[in-house]
């Protein structure tokens, strides 16, 4: 009878076992921003657009194309979900130009109102 080492039998359990932990944590993160959030990160990307006037005229930044409004997401509390996010003439972005507007919305937790707080020239340096 051939006995086979603990660590050859052990090491394909180690691999399966940290392949699951893997596929758990990324569902994990998947599952962090919710529907709300990202009804919430589009309608105020939406109304940005508007307010600018039209995707003809106007390109926000590139995390409010991200799940959720990335890391345009200033906060999630009762009050909502409050977005602040740079943006400019379409392609701004991509040929390194300089944002030119600042925008802040702040969307209610159910994502079915907003509110702009701010639409304006730039008042500080943020990530776009």
């Amino acid at each position: 009878m051939l006995a086979l080492s603990p660590i050859i039998v052990m090491r394909p359990l180690l691999l399966t076992l940290s392949s699951a932990c893997l596929i758990l944590s990324s569902s994990a993160l998947a599952q962090t921003i919710s529907e709300s959030q990202m009804r919430a990160a589009n309608m105020a990307r939406m109304q940005a657009e508007v307010l600018n006037g039209g995707l003809r005229l106007y390109s926000p930044a590139d995390c409010m194309h991200q799940g959720g409004g990335g890391g345009c997401l200033l906060s999630n509390t009762l009050e909502g979900y409050r977005f602040r996010f740079l943006g400019g003439a379409p392609g701004w972005a991509s040929r390194g130009e300089q944002a030119t507007i600042e925008t802040v919305v702040l969307v209610s937790p159910d994502a079915k109102t907003s509110r702009v707080e701010y639409n304006g020239p730039v008042r500080g340096v943020i990530n776009p």
